[in-house]
């Protein structure tokens, strides 16, 4: 159908992902990376999904009443706006990033767990070491172990490539990708803010 109206489907994916980045800043989601919460779709999700509804006919296009590109990006937008009213999004919890206060119930981390100022910095940036600091932190941990070893053994990154091949939906890989990141947190192999 697209290329029978002469459609150049690179560039209006080009133009509909600028739109998704702009429509998600406006949201609140100003990270490129960013994804809906609880939902797990990113903005290349949803350019793709609006894409392929046009070209399988799903959404039509009629030239007379405006362009193709308005079309769809009110499509996306709307689809944007949907998840963020469906209710995995609105239940996500979310925690902050913040070190916990030294009266927290869980305490202070004990020395063992602080990174010490004695170590060598060769010995942190040995890449077998951090690995094996990694999967020491996924202990007792198997459904995040799961993520990481997908991610590393097979090179998948998006929640929409790990899901099938844990057999998992995408809002669930989402979620142990969270889980997983705050795990790597409080274990001191990764620093900086959430997108």
């Amino acid at each position: 159908m697209a290329e029978q109206q002469n459609v150049d489907l690179g560039e209006l994916a080009l133009r509909l992902a600028a739109f998704a980045r702009r429509t998600f800043a406006d949201f609140g989601l100003p990270s490129p990376n960013a994804t809906v919460s609880g939902v797990g779709l990113s903005m290349e999700d949803f350019v793709w999904a609006v894409l392929e509804e046009y070209v399988q006919g799903r959404i039509e296009h009629d030239g007379s009443r405006g362009d193709l590109f308005s079309l769809l990006a009110t499509a996306l937008r709307n689809d944007i706006i949907d998840s963020l009213r469906k209710a995995a999004h609105l239940h996500e919890e979310t925690r902050s990033l913040l070190p916990r206060e030294p009266t927290s119930v869980a305490g202070p981390p004990s020395l063992d767990e602080m990174p010490s100022a004695a170590i060598d910095v060769r010995t942190l940036l040995d890449e077998e070491n951090y690995r094996k600091r990694v999967w020491a932190s996924l202990h007792g941990e198997p459904e995040l172990a799961e993520v990481v070893r997908v991610i590393l053994d097979l090179n998948l990154y998006k929640p929409r490539e790990i899901a099938p091949a844990l057999g998992i939906s995408a809002t669930e890989v989402q979620n142990r990708k969270k889980r997983l990141r705050r795990r790597f947190i409080e274990s001191n192999l990764l620093h900086g803010k959430t997108p």
